[in-house]
């Protein structure tokens, strides 16, 4: 995970052309997505961060977006309910 505050626009863009960074997440809402998403376009800079794989975003405790991954939202929130219910 890295964050767009420690680093440079153009690191990024250098990254993102390497497909170092594949995914951009928020930090405080914990939620990952495309880098081409509208909603994570719109974050701002001091919250976002930034993953070279969806593992690494999972692993860090962040969910899936529900506007450009509906899928795997769909699978977190199914995964989810079924803890809630247990409690």
């Amino acid at each position: 995970m890295q964050w767009h505050s420690t680093i440079s626009d153009a690191l990024v863009r250098q990254k993102i052309r390497k497909q170092e960074i594949t995914l951009g997440g928020n930090a405080k809402l914990k939620i990952y997505g495309l880098l081409s998403c509208g909603s994570g376009k719109r974050m701002n800079r001091q919250n976002r961060v930034f993953f070279s794989t969806e593992e690494e975003a999972v692993a860090a405790n962040y969910r899936p977006c529900g506007h450009c991954l509906k899928e795997q939202y769909k699978a977190w929130k199914a995964n989810t309910s079924c803890f809630s219910r247990i409690y």
